[in-house]
C-alpha cells in the first residue's frame, strides 16, 4: 500500500481487531496480546469488574459523576500501546466498557422500572416491523472548532470559566463536575500516551506531539489529527456516545496543513500522516463505516475546497479504503474538477463517497429551524448523510414503516401478517368505494402511528442524560455550558420514515387495476395479498412489471409519494418533543437497515412485493423498478421538498459502467450530479455495477475480495452482505438494462 509498509500495515489493521478473526488473511496476523502488554493496565474483564466494584462506593454520587470517575478509572488503567510501524497510539478497547456497565444498568432502570409500559409498547411495535425504536447515543458530533482551536485543557478551562457563578443548582454542579473529573482523565490519559511512547523506540515524534496537546492546543497538522483521533477513541470506544463526524476536515485542517508546508514540511509526509490517520478508521472497521465531509462555502460565497481537498481524496483513493466514508458538501461554488475526481474514483470502484447539496441543507435549516445564514452555511454533515446545526444534538433512531398503515387500512386495523389488532378500527375493505375512500383511511391510520409513536419517544428522551451523561461532549457545546445543561437534555428529535416507494407504488397499483381498470375488487386483491401471491403469479408478475412506478418519472407513482411525504412533515415537523428537552421535532426518509428488518415482517403489497421480502430504500424506488434511466429516477425524488423538513431524502442510483466510461462517461455522471442539486435534491450517492458482475461475485467471491458496494448510507465488501441482500442489488443492476 502507497505510504504505508505492508509490515506497518499488519500491525496497524489488527491492533483494533478481534484477534480471533484475522482482518486480512493475505497478511501476517498479529495478536492483540502481542500489541498490548499486560504492563502497561488490566484486562478487559479486569476493567470492567473494577469499574462495578468502584460505583459500588459511588452510588450516593449523581450520574455524571459516577460516570466521570468510571472513565477516569478505564483511562488510568486501560492497556495501551506505542510502536514504530504506526503514528497513532494504540488503546485497549473492551467493547465499550461504560455502555457495558453503568450505561446498561442506567437504560434498564428507566425502561423497566420508571417506564415499563413503554417498553412493552416500543417491543411489540418492533415485533410486529411497525417502527423501530431505541434511545439515541449513536449521533454525536462535536463542536470540532473549538475542539481544535481549544484542545483538551482549553475546553476544560471553558466549562470551569462558565460553572464560576454562584447560583448554581446541586444538578448543575454535578453537570460541571463530571466535565472536569472527564478532562482532567483525558489529560493524564494524554500524558500516559506521551510517557510510553517516549520509551518506544521510533516513537520520538509521537511522543513530542502528544506532550504538547496535553496541555496545549494543536499547532501542527499531525497533532490535529492526533487530537481528532483521541477524541473520537475516548467518547465513542470508552465514554458510550457514537461519534458521527470527524468533522468539515478541509475547513477546519486546512490552516494546520497550509502552516506546516510553509514551516518546511514535505507534502509527501503531510500525506503520510494522513494516511496513517485513515488506517486506525479502516482498522477499527464498524460496519456503519466512520464518516467526515469536505467542502461547503465560506462566508464571501467562495468555495472551502482548497489544495488539501484534493490531497484528501487523492490520499484516499491511493489507498484503496472505503472506511471512512466521505461526505461531499456541493456548493454552486465547488469547482467541477474536483467533483470528477470524486466521480472518477466511484466509477472505479471507490464509491465510498456520497454528494449532499448544500443549498438544500441551508434552505431546510433557515426554514424550519430558524437558523442564522451562519449557523445554515456551518451545518454538520452526520452519519450517513443527516445533518444539522453545530452544537445540537437530534436524536434520530426512530424508523416508522410506511407499508404498516396500509395493511390496516386493508384488514380493519387488523396487521396483515399477524392479523393483531394495532391500529386505530378500519372500515371492512368491502366498504371502500373509492380510490379516495381507501387513501384517506390510510392517513388516519399512518397519522394514528406518528401521534403514537411522538408520544412514545417523548415519554423517554427527558431521560436520555440520566441514561448516559455527556460530560465529552458538552464540554463543545457552548449552549450546554451557558444553560449548565447536558447537551443530550436539550435538542431535537427526528421520525426516520421509510419504504416511500413501496407504498407509492402499492397504492398506485390499487388505484389503476381496482378502482380505475376494474380488473379486480379490493376483497379480491387482500384475498391474493394474504395467500402471499400463491396461485396468482401471472398477476403478480402483471404488478411487477407495470411502469407506472415511483423513480421512473411517472405522475401516479410520484404525485403520491409527495403528498405522503407532505403529510408527514405537515404533522411531524415542528412538533414539541420531550417536554425538559425542550425541542421539537423533524422528520427525514432513511431507512438503513429497516429494508431486511422490517421487511422481513411486512405483508406482501400490492406492487408485486412478497412477505418479508426487502423494502426500498431512503427515497430511492423500489429494488428492480428503476426502468427509465438515472435522469427519470432524479426527476422523481426532486419533485420532494426536501427544503420542507430538516432530514435525509437520499437517493441511491444505479449505474451501469458502460455509462460512465471515457470522458463522455464522466461528464455524464457530472451532469447527473448537478441536475440533482440544481432541482433542490437532497443527497446522492452512486453504484456502478452491471448484473453479470455481480452474479460472477456471488459465484466466485474470491475473485472480488475488494468489490465494495453501496448500501444505504454507508459502504460494505460484497463479499460481506448475505445472499439475499446481494441477489437485491442484482435485481437493481437488471432494472438499468430495462
Amino acid at each position: 500500500m502507497k505510504y504505508i509498509p505492508s509490515e506497518h500495515y499488519a500491525y496497524i489493521m489488527n491492533k483494533y481487531h478481534d484477534q480471533s478473526k484475522p482482518f486480512d488473511p493475505h497478511k501476517r496476523f498479529i495478536r492483540r496480546d502481542e500489541i498490548f502488554s499486560e504492563a502497561t493496565g488490566l484486562s478487559g474483564e479486569e476493567i470492567l469488574n473494577g469499574i462495578l466494584e468502584q460505583d459500588e462506593r459511588l452510588v450516593h454520587l449523581p450520574h455524571p459523576v459516577r460516570k466521570a470517575r468510571a472513565l477516569a478509572y478505564v483511562l488510568k488503567n486501560t492497556r495501551i500501546a506505542c510502536d514504530r510501524r504506526d503514528r497513532f497510539p494504540a488503546i485497549h478497547m473492551v467493547d465499550r466498557p461504560l455502555n457495558a456497565t453503568l450505561i446498561k444498568s442506567w437504560k434498564k432502570e428507566v425502561f423497566e422500572k420508571i417506564l415499563p409500559e413503554v417498553n412493552q409498547k416500543i417491543k411489540s411495535y418492533e415485533r410486529a416491523g411497525i417502527v423501530t425504536i431505541w434511545p439515541d447515543f449513536d449521533h454525536s458530533t462535536p463542536v470540532w472548532d473549538r475542539v481544535l482551536e481549544l484542545g483538551f485543557a482549553g475546553l476544560l478551562r471553558e466549562s470551569e470559566r462558565a460553572r464560576q457563578r454562584p447560583d448554581l443548582t446541586s444538578e448543575q454542579n454535578a453537570f460541571f463536575e463530571g466535565i472536569k473529573i472527564t478532562y482532567e482523565a483525558i489529560l493524564d490519559f494524554v500524558g500516559r500516551l506521551a510517557d510510553l511512547a517516549a520509551t518506544t523506540e521510533g516513537s520520538e515524534r509521537l511522543a513530542a506531539a502528544l506532550k504538547q496537546i496535553q496541555y496545549h492546543p494543536p499547532k501542527t497538522f499531525y497533532e490535529a489529527l492526533l487530537v481528532d483521533y483521541l477524541y473520537f477513541m475516548i467518547c465513542e470506544h470508552i465514554e458510550g456516545l457514537q461519534v458521527r463526524s470527524l468533522s468539515n476536515f478541509d475547513r477546519l485542517f486546512f490552516d494546520f496543513y497550509k502552516r506546516d508546508r510553509e514551516n518546511g514540511i514535505s507534502e509527501e509526509e503531510l500525506r503520510t500522516d494522513l494516511a496513517h490517520f485513515f488506517l486506525q478508521f479502516t482498522a477499527i472497521g464498524n460496519y456503519w463505516n466512520q464518516p467526515v465531509y469536505l467542502g461547503g462555502e465560506r462566508a464571501d460565497g467562495t468555495t472551502e475546497i482548497n489544495e488539501l481537498s484534493y490531497v484528501f481524496l487523492d490520499v484516499y483513493d491511493q489507498m484503496g479504503i472505503y472506511n471512512p466514508k466521505i461526505q461531499i458538501k456541493v456548493a454552486k461554488t465547488t469547482p467541477k474538477p474536483f467533483l470528477q475526481k470524486a466521480l472518477d474514483m466511484i466509477r472505479r470502484g471507490n464509491n465510498s463517497i456520497v454528494f449532499v447539496s448544500d443549498a438544500t441543507i441551508r434552505a431546510a435549516l433557515l426554514r424550519n429551524d430558524g437558523a442564522t445564514e451562519e449557523e445554515a452555511r456551518l451545518a454538520h454533515v452526520t452519519g450517513c448523510y443527516e445533518y444539522g446545526i453545530e452544537g445540537e444534538y437530534s436524536c434520530g433512531m426512530n424508523y416508522l414503516n410506511l407499508l404498516k398503515p396500509l395493511e390496516y387500512a386493508l384488514h380493519e386495523g387488523c396487521d396483515g401478517v399477524t392479523g393483531e389488532a394495532v391500529g386505530r378500527t378500519s372500515p371492512s375493505v368491502s366498504s371502500y368505494e373509492t380510490f379516495d375512500e381507501l387513501y384517506a383511511e390510510y392517513k388516519k391510520q399512518l397519522l394514528f402511528l406518528i401521534d403514537s409513536i411522538v408520544e412514545t419517544v417523548n415519554s423517554f428522551e427527558d431521560y436520555l442524560h440520566h441514561m448516559n451523561p455527556q460530560s465529552m461532549l458538552s464540554a463543545t457545546f457552548p449552549n450546554a455550558l451557558k444553560r449548565a445543561k447536558d447537551a443530550l437534555a436539550a435538542g431535537t428529535s427526528a421520525l426516520s420514515v421509510g419504504f416511500v416507494a413501496d407504498v407509492a407504488d402499492s397504492l398506485a397499483m390499487i388505484k389503476k387495476h381496482v378502482f380505475d381498470n376494474r380488473e379486480l375488487s379490493l376483497q379480491e386483491l387482500v384475498q391474493m395479498l394474504d395467500r402471499n401471491f400463491e396461485g396468482c403469479e401471472p398477476f403478480r408478475r402483471k404488478l411487477l412489471a407495470d411502469r407506472d412506478k415511483y423513480g421512473n418519472n411517472r405522475s401516479l407513482p410520484d404525485s403520491l409519494a409527495c403528498d405522503i411525504i407532505d403529510f408527514v412533515t405537515k404533522h411531524v415537523s415542528g412538533r414539541p418533543n420531550a417536554a425538559l428537552r425542550g425541542g421539537h421535532w423533524h422528520c427525514g426518509f432513511h431507512v438503513a437497515r429497516m429494508s431486511y428488518t422490517q421487511g422481513a415482517k411486512t405483508a406482501a403489497s400490492a406492487n408485486g412485493r412478497r412477505l418479508g421480502e426487502e423494502l426500498s430504500k431512503n427515497c430511492s424506488a423500489s429494488m428492480g423498478q428503476c426502468r427509465e434511466g438515472a435522469t427519470a429516477a432524479i426527476l422523481s425524488v426532486t419533485k420532494i421538498d426536501a427544503t420542507s423538513f430538516v432530514g435525509d431524502a437520499c437517493l441511491d442510483l444505479g449505474l451501469l459502467p458502460t455509462a460512465v466510461r471515457g470522458d463522455d462517461g464522466l461528464e455524464a455522471m457530472y451532469g447527473l450530479l448537478m441536475t440533482f442539486c440544481k432541482r433542490g435534491g437532497h443527497a446522492l450517492h452512486i453504484n456502478v455495477f452491471d448484473a453479470d458482475t455481480l452474479r460472477d461475485a456471488q459465484e466466485h467471491p474470491d475473485r472480488y475480495q475488494d468489490l465494495q458496494i453501496r448500501v444505504c448510507g454507508w459502504n460494505v465488501l460484497w463479499n460481506n452482505i448475505n445472499k439475499e441482500e446481494q441477489d437485491g442489488f442484482i435485481r437493481q443492476a437488471e432494472a438499468l438494462i430495462g
